[in-house]
């Protein structure tokens, strides 16, 4: 089973677009890891405001995790965050500066 766990925070566009996120991250499973979207859990963790902060304002960032088959190519690896990003961006509208991705090697322990 494919594993995703995105932290986000509550009432900023992820947490409105987490529907087109998931599909969007559905996708890019089964593009670069053949995963049957049918088969892709996400688990959404919502910081509640005044949780999270950078640089003394209230933060907009959104940290997404992703389980990888162990020994994934590095060179993939990077292509693949990269969409991740890519999607995020063009979904909420947030600066690349507001995501973080990141690929673990193995199952992640939700």
């Amino acid at each position: 089973m494919s594993q995703y766990s995105c932290i986000i925070q509550e009432g900023q566009v992820a947490d409105r677009k987490t529907d087109v996120l998931e599909a969007g991250l559905a996708q890019l499973g089964q593009r670069f890891f053949g995963d049957d979207p049918a088969e892709v859990e996400i688990r959404w963790t919502r910081q509640p405001p005044g949780w999270a902060w950078t640089a003394g304002e209230p933060s907009a960032s959104s940290i997404v995790v992703r389980s990888v088959p162990v020994g994934f190519d590095n060179a993939e690896r990077e292509v693949f965050l990269r969409a991740v990003c890519d999607l995020w961006v063009e979904t909420t509208g947030c600066s690349i500066n507001e995501v973080v991705a990141t690929a673990f090697d193995g199952p992640l322990s939700l």
